[in-house]
């Protein structure tokens, strides 16, 4: 009844680690109208989603309308290696990805999570993880499973496997979300100013991510919109 064929590596992995740390609880349980990836002995709900975010929203809004303590788990890919190996699953070439991400990155996701994120039973775990991403080579080139290749590549992907884990970061509560600002800030301060203290300390930062993190701590009224000059927003803390 439940299935479970398409899951990855990572998101397999994750839950038996989550799994382990909760004695007692179910994986794969029915908890009302949904299934649970981890559903804990007094009934609360942990929720490992290695896609989009927003694709959680409506488990999240029902879960939490239970009076459940709801936990969501996002593994945040901040190293990759590409793998890629031919039909037989014999490696062809491995190779470190250039891209980087950080804690700043998962902010992308959490703008869809803005209504939870300050819920007095809403957990956020953002978990680093470093990942082998295998593809298997094609004769031709091909499209991807989902249809959305712009250009046909040699190769699709077969999956995601989970290589280590790196440092949990566990968000609950206004401060939790506060303590990412960065020191010495000014009175009023542009999401410029919060890129270009943080960039000394995080590499790969990209500006975009820190407007990101503007914006939802702004919903969330953790920083407060103060004016405007020209197409430069001015925020101040609260």
């Amino acid at each position: 009844m439940i299935n479970t064929l398409n899951e990855s590596h990572l998101h397999k992995t994750l839950k038996t680690i989550y799994s382990l740390e909760n004695e007692g609880c179910v994986q794969e349980a029915k908890a009302g109208k949904y299934i649970a990836d981890i559903l804990t002995k007094s009934g609360d709900v942990i929720e490992i989603q290695t896609g989009s975010l927003s694709h959680l929203a409506p488990k999240i809004m029902y879960f939490l309308g239970q009076k459940r303590k709801v936990t969501v788990v996002y593994p945040l890919i901040t190293q990759k290696y590409i793998q890629t190996e031919d039909s037989k699953g014999q490696i062809i070439r491995r190779r470190k990805s250039p891209s980087k991400k950080n804690i700043y990155s998962a902010f992308r996701e959490l703008t869809a999570l803005c209504p939870f994120l300050l819920e007095r039973n809403f957990f956020l775990h953002i978990q680093e993880v470093s990942v082998t991403e295998r593809r298997t080579a094609t004769k031709e080139k091909v499209q991807s499973a989902n249809g959305r290749r712009h250009f046909l590549r040699d190769w699709i992907k077969t999956g995601k496997n989970l290589d280590s884990v790196g440092p949990r970061h566990v968000f609950h509560g206004k401060q939790s979300y506060k303590s990412l600002l960065p020191k010495g800030l000014g009175k009023e301060f542009t999401a410029t100013d919060m890129f270009n203290a943080i960039k000394l300390t995080e590499s790969g930062l990209k500006r975009q991510e820190i407007s990101l993190m503007a914006w939802v701590l702004c919903k969330l009224e953790l920083i407060e919109l103060t004016g405007k000059k020209g197409r430069t927003n001015y925020y101040k803390k609260k």
